[in-house]
């Protein structure tokens, strides 16, 4: 059993920790539950890479559900090392696991679902904006990794290039890159939604990007 001091927690209480790190030397559970996520771009040692969005880093988590509550644990190296799995394999599974679980919803189907109203295409806007994440909505930011859902996406809207807006760490906005729309005056949305609505730890960055698929 590896001993507290080899991996981090987060949100979880001592008991649920307890629990989990039970299946920290079982590499089948491992595999099973590794995924990836995003944060700020910073100096942690753990099992991370850069992200295509400048400021942001993807890394290798552990996620799961235990009495009705998600919980993460972000994986650092001797953790795989520990039941011999391969670094550039965990990072293949949990690109799997993460895009097994991706959801692309407009986001008028995500304010009627919020307001339990009949969802009615036309509280959509012009601007064709969806919401991306996972099934629990859980650290489902990184969701926009998963390129081929982007890619399936796009091609409805005759484009390959996409309005990527981090909303935070549990969900993106994405929209079709649509000429009448500046990234100055998205970002700035950016910026208001994060100091008025984000909780500081859950923002990524203040800003939005264009990428192409």
């Amino acid at each position: 059993m590896l001993p507290p001091s080899f991996y981090k927690e987060e949100n979880m209480n001592a008991e649920k920790i307890t629990d989990i790190t039970m299946n920290f030397n079982n590499p089948k559970w491992i595999l099973e539950h590794i995924t990836i996520a995003l944060q700020r771009t910073s100096d942690e040692s753990i099992m991370k890479r850069p992200c295509d969005l400048d400021g942001i880093e993807q890394y290798l988590i552990l996620k799961g559900e235990q009495d009705g509550a998600n919980y993460s644990v972000k994986a650092v190296p001797v953790l795989l090392s520990n039941v011999g799995i391969e670094e550039n394999y965990a990072w293949d599974r949990a690109l799997e696991n993460l895009s097994a679980e991706t959801q692309i919803t407009s986001l008028g189907k995500v304010l009627s679902d919020l307001m339990g109203a009949p969802y009615d295409s036309s509280m959509d806007s012009d601007v064709k904006f969806h919401v991306i994440t996972n099934t629990q909505k859980f650290k489902g930011a990184a969701a926009i990794m998963n390129r081929k859902a982007l890619r399936t996406f796009t091609q409805k809207y005759s484009t390959n290039m996409l309005f990527v807006l981090p909303s935070s760490i549990h969900e993106m906005m994405i929209a079709p890159y649509d000429s009448n729309l500046h990234l100055d005056d998205l970002s700035a949305m950016v910026k208001e939604i994060n100091e008025t609505q984000v909780a500081p730890e859950e923002r990524l960055t203040d800003r939005a990007y264009i990428i192409t698929i």
